[in-house]
């Protein structure tokens, strides 16, 4: 170890094994202070059950059978229905389903008054547009959200969670760059936290479909203290049962996913997440799962989890940064979308 003294400051220099590392006065002031920042409690939890049932629903709106006389909302009723009948406490269904809405709309009163009636907690998204904005197609940019709407037992919106990242980009390998002139979720508004929730038998953590691809999504609520993660799915695809299982292990939560029936990989996961309690893996078909999960052992667990206890937030600065990866690569050619979809795009919004 060699100590410089330069304008002032005591510099610490260690040589080991060829790689030099600095330690500065103002360094360990800065730490003194991150380390001295008070921790954050968690509000206690009033309502509480010691197991939750939870049902999925992997299914899809055939958009033909909407009209006048058809809203999404009956299209729920029958799901609806067999939660009630399963005795589920919970009924998970999968994004998009209620298309474009406002808060205080007949359909989303109607849809309070269907879960009511049935004794549900329901969950269920769709493109909720800002109050006083007009429903078009295609919206205008940030009038409009990806919400997951959350009602209770009694009917009321208990809660929400607006989807913090935006899928983009589809015709490309990677899903990036947007398109020229790409709308939908690109032009959204877009939620800043997980909706982080107390229902009558405990607390939920919500997340969406691509917030799911940023592993802080799962870990925010969890340090809100969210015992069951429940991530909402529209795609293709598969929702993948190794970020489920990983996500339930880490955050020390359960977790549950959704997905329409277009893809599938719908689940209920319990923690530590080793296997998926139940899961729908076929895709193109409709599923119904119905799980129970331990509340009261996940809340020993939570009370007793080594990560949570042993959490380093002063060490872990640089994920709240902005950082560019891909600089390290000048040398390789980003993906651009050809000049004749750049064209087409144009044109369209002339």
């Amino acid at each position: 170890m060699l100590t410089y003294r330069l304008a002032g400051v005591s510099l610490s220099i260690a040589i080991t094994a060829g790689v030099i590392t600095g330690w500065g006065a103002a360094d360990e002031v800065q730490a003194q202070e991150t380390h001295a920042r008070p921790a954050k409690q968690v509000p206690e939890l009033k309502r509480r059950q010691d197991t939750v049932k939870v049902a999925v629903a992997q299914m899809m709106i055939d958009q033909a059978k909407l009209n006048d006389e058809n809203d999404p909302v009956d299209e729920l009723i029958p799901w609806m229905d067999r939660a009630e009948k399963a005795h589920a406490d919970l009924l998970v269904f999968p994004e998009y389903l209620l298309g474009a809405y406002h808060i205080d709309d007949p359909m989303i009163k109607k849809l309070r008054d269907q879960v009511r009636k049935r004794n549900l907690n329901v969950i269920v998204g769709g493109w909720e547009y800002l109050p006083g904005q007009i429903i078009k197609h295609p919206p205008k940019p940030k009038t409009y959200a990806n919400t997951v709407l959350v009602i209770d037992r009694g009917g009321n919106v208990a809660g929400k969670h607006r989807k913090m990242h935006p899928a983009l980009g589809a015709n490309s390998p990677y899903c990036w760059p947007p398109e020229p002139g790409e709308r939908g979720e690109h032009t959204m508004v877009l939620g800043n936290e997980n909706g982080v929730i107390d229902l009558d038998f405990g607390r939920i953590g919500l997340l969406t479909c691509y917030d799911g691809y940023f592993f802080e999504s799962f870990q925010m609520p969890s340090l809100r203290g969210a015992e069951v993660l429940v991530w909402v799915n529209a795609r293709g695809g598969m929702v993948e049962p190794h970020v489920i299982q990983a996500a339930s292990f880490i955050t020390c939560t359960h977790v549950v996913a959704s997905n329409q029936s277009v893809g599938c990989g719908s689940a209920i996961c319990s923690y530590p997440g080793w296997r998926l309690d139940h899961a729908a893996p076929a895709p193109g078909e409709e599923a119904f799962l119905v799980g129970d999960l331990d509340l009261k052992e996940i809340r020993i667990q939570r009370r007793n989890n080594r990560m949570l206890h042993q959490r380093r937030p002063e060490v872990y600065q640089t994920i709240a940064e902005k950082w560019q990866p891909w600089t390290a690569y000048p040398d390789i050619e980003p993906f651009r979308y050809s000049a004749e979809s750049t064209a087409a795009e144009s044109a369209i919004d002339q």
